[in-house]
């Protein structure tokens, strides 16, 4: 016979052999112990007893408190008078405060707005040489609001600003 198929016949007598001696034992169950497991459950706690009474009308101090009515709506002549643009989208305005070449000033003065109130944020330009940061801050709908914003950043941070239409 070939000496690989012989090799393959005592591997496999091995294995028969094996398998005959330890499979009974893992299968056999008489060594093992059954094991005891503690559970600590605890009792079921009392559930407080209550009486249903009759319902209590609000008190005369309630009435009184009337709610505030909501804000009213603006109307469809009011939204229609509001500018907007050729895709019928709203006209926004931001106030331009300042550009930069570098970043970190940039952040610096945009994290000052920030801390007096102002929603201000960075635009970077990238179409231009050198390319520029600008911080803006906006935008808001009304071109009056924004004209109020540059005159408490002017009086405040001592910053002209330049108004621009707001584009995302």
């Amino acid at each position: 016979m070939d000496d690989g198929i012989k090799q393959r016949l005592i591997g496999a007598v091995v294995l028969v052999a094996l398998m005959v001696i330890f499979l009974p034992m893992l299968f056999s169950g008489d060594d093992l112990e059954p094991a005891d497991v503690l559970v600590d459950i605890p009792e079921r706690p009392a559930i407080p007893s209550f009486e249903i009474t009759e319902p209590v009308k609000p008190s005369e101090q309630r009435e009184a408190e009337k709610p505030v009515p909501p804000k009213p709506q603006p109307t469809l002549q009011e939204l229609v008078d509001k500018e907007v643009d050729e895709n019928s989208l709203p006209v926004s305005w931001a106030l331009q405060v300042a550009s930069f070449k570098e970043r970190s000033n940039a952040e610096k003065l945009r994290d000052t707005l920030r801390k007096g109130g102002y929603k201000a944020y960075i635009k970077y330009r990238l179409d231009v040489e050198p390319k520029m940061i600008r911080v803006l801050v906006g935008p808001v709908l009304e071109r009056k609001e924004i004209d109020k914003i540059k005159d408490a950043i002017a009086r405040h941070h001592k910053l002209e600003g330049v108004v621009v239409r707001y584009l995302p």
